[in-house]
């Protein structure tokens, strides 16, 4: 009897589906598969041809730390005190809230995060805003027990600043269209190439994953789910709420469930794969989840993305937005503030910041791309995604956009009052600190990297600095 009982119970592990994330740190959706000319992603590409590509999926905040914070507890930032980027206030999960990792140590899965590079030699970025640290069994799924089911992440810190070249696949600034968000300037254009080149360094290392999984015999039985932890590394994108900085790209490769190659168009938000996820492998949790399920027997449809902007680095924000996938609201509560105000990080990482300053104080920067410059912002900006994918014509209090602005406003304020109820607002001495941080960290950084400019350069300085190091031919 106890034979068969312990047969039984190995037979019904044996069944259960691994699940691995793959996690690329600032990747928008510049892929081949997505239908973007130039960038080399064969391995991305061929994932996409086995399984789904979903051309509408969202992260819920536009940086890591907040980003990976609901990615592993499939719940909102605020909802768990996690939106301030590397939260300084930071608590512990709040009501009972547990990462997924636990639900899936409970139900007997080895848990995993490693670096995707090397992933028995080194774990995974974390930056979680919450405590305690979360423990994992390990950094590579062959550490486990024989059978054992697993759940891993694992993370590919490509294509995020700083970028690296890519000598195989290198890519022509030339050849080089931008995003129409953005003036056509041969600076920006050669730190858009530099971008796609480390996006074709992610796509190395997705390729070195799967084929592990191949190698270890664990394809069919494995639900591979790809993405970005937010949008892409550029000016408007991440820190924002606008698509560049909350689109992502989500594949998911699903071997006998999912049909090979199709397109999903729902609208799906980052915050639904640990709900997802879970419900694969059949566990339950004692709680709801703001995730919903989208895959398997008992699908969710969403109808609204939801979007958190609040303190990165020494840009202090307080933004939310929400889309129905046709039309979105940002509500801006800290309207009061420009939109380029100082960022130290992008100020040292971004060339487009200190081109932008530079342009505007010579009254050179055009419309529509100034309007960046604004010294205020808008309480609120609504746009028609359809017709104005770039966000540029803000409809918001129009006559004829009223009743969609009014709307999409009633939602998202009543759904705040429940995702914002365990949020703790940072005090004047803890916004201090984090911009004394900020201003160490951008003093240190230019010595460490042995840049030719001063602390006190102009942004004149900086934009010649950048075209020295981007431009010489």
């Amino acid at each position: 009897m106890l034979l068969a009982l312990i047969t039984y119970q190995v037979q019904a592990q044996q069944k259960r589906y691994n699940i691995v994330w793959i996690n690329a740190d600032d990747l928008g959706r510049e892929l081949s598969c997505y239908g973007h000319p130039a960038v080399h992603t064969p391995n991305i590409d061929g994932l996409a041809k086995q399984g789904v590509l979903y051309t509408n999926a969202y992260a819920n905040a536009p940086v890591c730390s907040a980003s990976r914070s609901s990615q592993i507890t499939g719940m909102y930032p605020t909802a768990i005190n996690s939106l301030d980027h590397r939260t300084l206030n930071v608590t512990t999960l709040p009501d009972g809230i547990q990462p997924i990792t636990d639900f899936f140590k409970q139900a007997g899965y080895f848990v995993s995060n490693g670096n995707g590079w090397d992933l028995l030699k080194s774990e995974g970025k974390k930056d979680y805003n919450f405590i305690p640290d979360i423990k994992y069994d390990g950094t590579d799924w062959s550490q486990r027990k024989k059978g054992q089911s697993f759940f891993a992440q694992v993370q590919i810190k490509y294509p995020h600043r700083t970028f690296v070249k890519d000598e195989v696949n290198p890519i022509n600034p030339d050849d080089v269209v931008l995003p129409k968000c953005y003036p056509d300037y041969p600076l920006l254009r050669a730190d858009w190439a530099m971008y796609l080149e480390s996006v074709q360094h992610c796509d190395e290392v997705v390729g070195q994953i799967l084929n592990k999984l191949e190698e270890d015999g664990l394809a069919e039985n494995t639900v591979v789910f790809f993405f970005g932890d937010h949008g892409r590394p550029h000016l408007r994108d991440k820190q924002f709420l606008y698509e560049g900085g909350l689109q992502i790209p989500l594949i998911i490769r699903w071997p006998n469930h999912l049909k090979a190659g199709e397109i999903d168009k729902r609208l799906v938000s980052l915050v639904d794969v640990a709900a997802t996820s879970l419900a694969i492998s059949g566990i339950k949790t004692p709680y709801e989840l703001h995730g919903k399920v989208y895959l398997g027997k008992h699908k969710e449809k969403r109808k609204y993305i939801y979007g958190f902007r609040q303190r990165t680095g020494d840009a202090v924000e307080n933004m939310r937005s929400i889309t129905d996938g046709r039309y979105k609201l940002i509500w801006n509560r800290t309207y009061n503030r420009p939109w380029m105000q100082l960022s130290s990080y992008k100020k040292l990482q971004y060339p487009a910041f200190a081109l932008y300053h530079y342009l505007h104080n010579k009254g050179e920067l055009k419309a529509p791309y100034n309007q960046f410059m604004a010294a205020t912002k808008p309480e609120f900006e609504l746009f028609d995604l359809d017709k104005d994918p770039m966000e540029f014509e803000n409809l918001a209090d129009k006559k004829s956009s009223k009743k969609i602005q009014n709307k999409l406003f009633q939602i998202l304020a009543s759904q705040l009052k429940e995702y914002e109820k365990n949020m703790v607002l940072e005090d004047d001495v803890t916004i201090a600190e984090a911009k004394k941080g900020s201003e160490i960290y951008y003093e240190k950084a230019l010595q460490q990297q042995k840049l030719e400019i001063s602390v006190d350069a102009t942004y004149e300085d900086i934009v010649k600095d950048w075209e020295n190091r981007l431009l010489k031919k």
